[in-house]
């Protein structure tokens, strides 16, 4: 469709002869609003230069229509054979015509075309203020200007005006360049629409701006999250969401991820894009999803996972600490995270083995993958055999119908995390060195041969290299998994880490509570680094957590850290002599203690110590102490 706007009636009727005859449908405009309701069809606009301006927002081919410096020396000529005396000529015109026309007559002085007359320029916004001077002169001065600005402009200002047409050759051209771009335009808008669907069919809300910022394109879902109107294409962003940020990408040309923002009362993520074309920014595209939307996705994948105990949740980075020790623990966790190698991490109970596997895991390329755990000294030897290894359907009595997959085939392509390896029975050993052998594993009961693909983690607190002298673990499998060796610090090796770790628990439990802790009185952390710290992090949490829990006021002060000051006291690792005992009798000791307090409720037990049963068990075995 070929679209003519604002045109008198004398130009219509030229165009539309010619541009019928070339089987072109024609259409007549007189407002924006009459425009706009047909912009979805694919269209050519035709209008004057004066009137450009306003249909540039439209998106569409313009051919505009100007007279030229031809046509003024043309219609000042037939004045002048008419009897007309003109001294200088004064051609009124809009900026862009002004422009054009002055380029025109610019080249023509180059190319040496002589002129007959003299010629001034005045913008045709500039006539309020000039009218009255240039009144004074009306008699010497010959006032041209377009046809179409004559009786809608300049009346109330100069009456002796000449009106210039545009000549026959400008207006054909026009009609042509139109009837050319008409073809191109409906493929155009052919491409334009599939976009649109592609854009109506995505999950998320997309709208994209021009470089002026107004919008070209807008899918039904970010009409309903933003509440715009139906008619907001082609208006300005700002009409409707007056600080929007798309503007300062506009300016910026900088991408920007996940930004969390309120519109319209809306909890939303924005993804934000500059269009950047020959280095330079014409628009921008954003992305959104309301908050609610994300929050009930994550949570239905997180109850998958939880069921299925799949999730990794903690990075590297999420490991609190800037001492030397654990910074190079990290940067270590780091590189191994880098390849596919097994690797032993050993340290003492509360260390954070767990939070280094998960960590490894989600550095590497298997990150994607399902991390799987398994604490093997909290399962009997039958049940940690089905767990690890699956079994087929009626393997044993209680089977569950179907059989069941074992953790090695569920963490296929992932990660299989063995906390407390030096835990695990022998014989069990033996099947685990198998499948590390071959890559593949049988289930209980069953026949065949199921490949895996699976990097192990393993972790422990115990020297692996002593339970093999005391042959209660296979050296062949040792040497296995002890590829890639981690140790962690314990705690009191570094200290300085303690006001982090404290502040970390604190922001922790502080998301869980109405009431929030504010502040922690600098001398907690000197009582704190007075102490050994068996129970490592998990201990300081567990005294950290009691703390908030009690706290009467907004800040912890040395006052809610007495029970503790108390413990320390009691439990105070110097003798009189000024000898440090040995960690092993302090540690026993403190069990002991522990264990008389609560009349061996192994429960409460683990719990002040802040450690799990299954290391209270072991460490009660270690150190032969009977249940009391």
């Amino acid at each position: 469709m070929i679209a003519l706007y604002n045109l008198d009636k004398r130009l219509e009727e030229m165009l539309s002869y010619y541009l019928k005859e070339e089987g072109e449908k024609v259409a007549y405009f007189y407002s924006m609003k009459s425009i706009l309701d047909q912009v979805i069809n694919p269209m050519v606009v035709i209008t004057t230069a004066s009137f450009v301006s306003e249909v540039d927002s439209l998106s569409v081919p313009v051919v505009p229509i100007t007279i030229h410096m031809t046509d003024v020396e043309q219609a000042v000529c037939q004045l002048v054979s008419n009897g007309h005396l003109v001294e200088e000529v004064i051609i009124i015109a809009s900026e862009k015509e002004m422009k054009w026309l002055k380029m025109e007559q610019h080249i023509r002085m180059q190319l040496g075309v002589a002129s007959n007359f003299s010629y001034q320029f005045v913008n045709l916004e500039d006539m309020k203020h000039q009218a009255a001077q240039l009144k004074v002169k009306e008699d010497r001065f010959l006032f041209v200007t377009p046809q179409w600005t004559k009786q809608v402009k300049l009346t109330p200002y100069i009456k002796n005006v000449c009106a210039v047409s545009p000549s026959m050759e400008t207006i054909l051209s026009a009609a042509r360049q139109a009837s050319f771009l008409s073809g191109y335009t409906r493929e155009m808008t052919r491409e334009k629409l599939q976009i649109q669907a592609v854009v109506n069919s995505a999950h998320d809300g997309v709208i994209a701006v021009d470089k002026e910022g107004y919008i070209t394109l807008v899918n039904e879902h970010a009409k309903n999250l933003l509440s715009l109107p139906e008619e907001a294409l082609h208006r300005k962003i700002t009409d409707f969401i007056p600080h929007s940020d798309m503007m300062r990408v506009l300016q910026t040309g900088k991408k920007e991820i996940g930004d969390l923002a309120t519109v319209l009362d809306k909890q939303i993520v924005i993804n934000r894009f500059p269009v950047v074309i020959h280095d330079t920014v014409v628009g921008a595209v954003s992305n959104f999803k309301e908050i609610t939307d994300i929050q009930k996705l994550e949570m239905k994948l997180r109850r998958k996972l939880h069921h299925s105990g799949l999730e990794a949740r903690y990075c590297l980075t999420d490991i609190v600490g800037h001492s030397e020790a654990i910074s190079e623990v990290r940067e270590q966790a780091k590189l191994f995270g880098e390849t596919g190698a097994t690797v032993l991490i050993t340290g003492e109970s509360g260390t954070g083995k767990e939070l280094f596997a998960q960590g490894i895991h989600l550095a590497s390329g298997r990150s994607v993958g399902p991390f799987v755990a398994i604490n093997c000294a909290a399962l009997p030897e039958s049940l940690l055999e089905s767990e690890l290894f699956g079994y087929e359907d009626g393997a044993f009595t209680g089977a569950k119908k179907g059989g069941k997959q074992g953790l090695f085939e569920l963490a296929h392509g992932g990660t299989l995390f063995l906390d407390e390896i030096g835990e695990m029975p022998l014989r069990i050993q033996a099947l685990l060195l198998r499948v590390l052998q071959e890559k593949c594993v049988r289930r209980i009961g069953g026949e065949r041969i199921i490949p895996v693909d699976v990097r192990i983690i393993a972790a422990t607190n115990k020297n692996l290299e002593e339970a093999i002298e005391h042959k209660q673990f296979r050296p062949d499998l040792y040497y296995r998994i002890n590829l890639l060796t981690l140790e962690l610090p314990p705690l009191r090796k570094r200290l300085e880490d303690i006001p982090l770790l404290v502040m970390s628990i604190v922001n922790q439990l502080n998301e869980q509570r109405e009431k929030k802790i504010e502040g922690v009185d600098d001398q907690i952390y000197r009582v704190f680094m007075q102490y050994h710290w068996p129970g490592n992090v998990r201990e300081l949490r567990n005294v950290v957590e009691r703390m908030v829990l009690l706290a009467k006021g907004r800040s912890l002060t040395l006052k809610d850290v007495d029970f503790f000051r108390k413990k320390i006291g009691k439990d105070q690792t110097v003798s009189d002599h000024g000898q440090e005992k040995s960690l092993k009798q302090t540690e026993r000791d403190l069990i002991l203690a522990t264990l008389n307090k609560y009349q061996y409720n192994k429960s409460l037990v683990a719990k002040s110590l802040g450690i799990d049963r299954s290391t209270l068990w072991r460490k009660m075995k270690e150190y032969h102490l009977s249940d009391g």
